[in-house]
């Protein structure tokens, strides 16, 4: 069983920055998420005689929330660079606005898109790439504390999804995913 969950709310994510590899630190909202998760997967995972293992994005809100989460659930934390979120290039820490006004508004601003790359950024096809070669050695049960487009991978891998259905699959910064027996389940953190 994998228990995935997307960092917590970032003060960029309230912004609309891209965020890309670059970081913000999580918000009251966000803190409050992390905690709340973590009892969530505290109450389900139950206790056990040694931590579950965690796979985590490097980048510091995941850290964070990482963190956070083991308040209530221990966890055997081993960094992953593969669940580090889309590179955005020159556009990481920008909103919109900022890249219509600095490189033109006949960009094309769709990272859910899979011709999409921001200028010094990476492909979704190097991401997933990335994100599959991970799962294809990750071991469970674990909890995977990653990005919103990865997560949105991951869970595509998980479900033998094409391109374009991996990339309408929601996310959510309150709750969970659940990914057992083919199925994927959405739990929320009360």
């Amino acid at each position: 069983m994998l228990y995935l969950v997307r960092h917590g709310q970032t003060l960029w994510n309230t912004e609309a920055r891209f965020q890309g590899q670059f970081d913000s630190p999580l918000t009251e909202v966000g803190r409050d998420q992390a905690m709340r998760i973590g009892r969530a997967l505290a109450a389900e995972i139950g206790t056990r005689n040694q931590p579950i293992r965690a796979y985590v994005s490097p980048l510091g809100r995941t850290r964070a929330t990482a963190d956070l989460i083991g308040r209530s659930l221990p966890m055997s934390i081993t960094e992953e660079r593969s669940l580090m979120e889309v590179h955005f290039g020159d556009w990481e820490g920008l909103t919109r606005e900022d890249i219509f006004a600095r490189f033109g508004s006949d960009q094309s601003i769709r990272p859910i898109d899979w011709q999409f790359q921001a200028p010094g950024g990476e492909t979704l096809d190097v991401v997933l790439a990335r994100v599959s070669a991970w799962y294809a050695k990750a071991e469970a049960p674990a909890v995977i504390i990653t990005h919103g487009i990865i997560s949105r991978l991951v869970r595509g891998i998980y479900a033998g999804l094409g391109h374009d259905e991996m990339l309408t699959l929601p996310v959510s910064q309150d709750g969970y995913f659940r990914l057992d027996d083919g199925r994927i389940e959405f739990v929320p953190a009360p």
